[in-house]
């Protein structure tokens, strides 16, 4: 797990608690004791992360322990889909992060390169990139954060369609008001 800090630190000291995304009301993330808890087995989108504890509540704000699990197992086909090298480091980052005394985000560099990787591939199912993955709202790269790990290539391409282009019209909006409009009812 790498991070990205201040380098140098000059008697610096980082003010650990004055960064928090755009999204969350200031004081929320401090309103339950955070809790050290294993990363349960069946939480198939951090399997075999690299570490073995998360801390709850986690940065998405889920409380519970089912929360996450259940939040976070609509993430595992896009892990499938091997968009970028770091989806499952972005994704853990924010699902189950790693237990330390204090939360460490994922760098807005990090966001910014599994978003344009994963994307295009989202959208392709029909799902845009969710609001409260916003990289603007992460820190800097000169903050201390997770840093990008396996650079900025993508894995794969996004994928091409297997279903017959008969079908595939069928389901865009164009085909399906061209097939109503058509139709004598």
């Amino acid at each position: 797990l790498a991070l990205a800090g201040s380098p140098g630190g000059g008697g610096q000291h980082y003010d650990y608690y004055g960064w928090q995304p755009e999204s969350l009301p200031h004081g929320r993330f401090y309103g339950r004791e955070p809790q050290c808890l294993d990363i349960p087995p069946d939480m198939q989108l951090c399997r075999d992360v690299g570490y073995k504890r998360m801390r709850l509540p986690n940065l998405l704000e889920h409380e519970t322990m089912a929360e996450a699990k259940q939040q976070a197992s609509s993430w595992v086909p896009l892990l499938a889909k091997q968009c970028h090298t770091d989806t499952q480091l972005f994704l853990c980052s924010l699902f189950a992060p790693v237990c330390l005394d204090r939360p460490v985000y994922p760098c807005r560099s990090l966001c910014e390169v599994v978003r344009d990787s994963c994307a295009p591939v989202m959208e392709s199912y029909g799902f845009p990139w969710p609001e409260m993955l916003h990289c603007g709202k992460f820190p800097s790269d000169h903050e201390l954060c997770i840093a990008v790990q396996f650079g900025n290539s993508k894995v794969t391409p996004p994928p091409v369609s297997k279903i017959c282009t008969q079908c595939e019209m069928e389901h865009k909006a164009d085909g399906m008001m061209e097939q109503m409009c058509s139709s004598d009812f």
